[in-house]
């Protein structure tokens, strides 16, 4: 009965593991600018990056993201993924779409493009899968 119960839990404990959200999640496209979201532990940093340079007037490097990074706590609630910053800003949400082993995070505007021409968005935030890249 005991080795029945420790397989079960085994099982369960696998299933959950291949179904876990958690990870890093960068563009699923060759990018020179996008955004790159880690969760874990039930909670998200939110990072963004480019590779252009922008210069005021008096020469200073001028912030492309102000606000970023954020960071904060994050609910899964089916596909839809509340993530609340710290910073007490207004929280964002994000859809959680998984297709095979992949998983994305769409953005409002991305889900309605995938739901209207059932074609993901080319350049959605992909989970990396460690040992692999896009």
């Amino acid at each position: 009965m005991e080795l029945r119960s420790l397989f079960l839990a085994g099982c369960v404990l696998a299933l959950t593991a291949c179904t876990s959200i958690e990870g890093t999640y960068l563009p699923s496209c060759v990018a020179f600018s996008g955004s790159e979201i880690r969760l874990a532990d039930g909670r998200f940093h939110w990072s963004k990056f480019t590779d252009q340079v922008v210069i005021d007037e008096d020469g200073n490097e001028v912030d492309p993201f102000p606000g970023f990074p954020l960071e904060g706590v994050y609910k899964v609630s089916g596909e839809v993924m509340t993530l609340a910053p710290d910073s007490g800003e207004s929280p964002q949400t994000l859809y959680v779409q998984r297709d095979g082993q992949a998983i994305y995070l769409l953005d409002a505007e991305e889900k309605a493009a995938l739901e209207s021409g059932r074609v993901r968005p080319p350049c959605a935030l992909q989970r990396q899968v460690p040992g692999t890249s896009n």
